[in-house]
């Protein structure tokens, strides 16, 4: 085998060589590459707990919500309460549901109240549907309020009744004996239609019996006529037990509360609604 022989020999072992490590760093490349990525039952897997994850912690967070807008209603009806109380001490009576429809601007219980507590906020409750926040402030038109009702029937309602000297009334403080055990303030889903829509009363409760002086309204309620929905309390300003299941109360004492609303309307606990907890004698057979 002469020189040039020999040098061609050489030359294609080289280029075999370089054949060889060219494809074996190829394969090595392709294999880290695979190696990286997700294979499709890996990827089922992830996509499954995930899912179980979210099945989990949406309904805690759902109810960690609730739990926030109940723990900011109670504080909003505690300085209601409060509101309410420095009200006695200026005024030596309750304040009427509202000035008659014919004053500019017309002025609501809130409006009376908010001197005393400084804020609009605590006047629209959490829980309630934004479609009850449709009154306004007096002092800030802009600014609506709803979801909080007044228990005008025993404690200041501003209607005239042609022929009856008793209305408009406020209660004065001594007129209630048992303020540990009457409602002031409290949730309202207001006078609901059949198709549970609201066009009264949304800053009003009305007890479960009409009270003997009336509402001012030959319905015994806040609601009238075309208001009203079905059944006997169908005009009814109906306390609000929203999503928690309860009634949120702020009390004549100025503390707040929870009852359901089969508590609130049944003073004795005898099965027969009564008005025990509303007219301020804390008797279940006064009306």
């Amino acid at each position: 085998m002469n020189l040039t022989q020999l040098h061609a020999v050489i030359v294609t072992h080289e280029i075999a060589y370089d054949m060889r490590s060219r494809m074996n760093s190829g394969y090595l490349i392709y294999t880290e590459m695979y190696r990286k990525a997700f294979t499709l039952i890996e990827l089922l897997v992830v996509i499954a707990i995930i899912a179980i994850l979210a099945a989990i912690l949406f309904p805690v967070l759902s109810q960690a919500r609730v739990a926030a807008k109940k723990s900011v209603n109670m504080s909003n009806l505690r300085q209601i309460g409060i509101g309410i109380q420095m009200y006695l001490s200026d005024q030596e009576g309750f304040p009427m549901m509202s000035s008659p429809s014919t004053q500019v601007p017309r002025t609501r219980w809130p409006d009376h109240m908010y001197p005393y507590v400084k804020s609009t906020d605590i006047f629209r409750g959490p829980l309630a549907p934004p479609t009850m926040f449709s009154k306004a402030f007096a002092h800030a038109p802009s600014i609506k309020f709803g979801g909080y009702g007044y228990n005008y029937q025993y404690l200041g309602n501003s209607r005239f009744v042609t022929g009856n000297s008793a209305f408009p009334f406020t209660a004065s403080e001594s007129a209630v004996e048992f303020p540990a055990d009457t409602v002031v303030i409290a949730d309202t889903m207001g006078v609901r239609r059949a198709n549970n829509t609201t066009v009264a009363g949304e800053y009003t409760i009305d007890p479960p019996l009409s009270s003997s002086r009336g509402s001012g309204k030959a319905s015994g309620y806040y609601g009238e006529g075309a208001e009203c929905g079905t059944g006997a309390a169908g005009c009814r300003s109906l306390p609000a037990e929203w999503a928690t299941g309860r009634v949120t109360i702020a009390w004549a004492d100025g503390h707040a509360g929870t009852k359901k609303r089969s508590q609130l309307d049944d003073k004795d606990g005898n099965g027969t609604p009564d008005n025990g907890y509303w007219n301020g004698l804390g008797d279940a057979s006064v009306q």
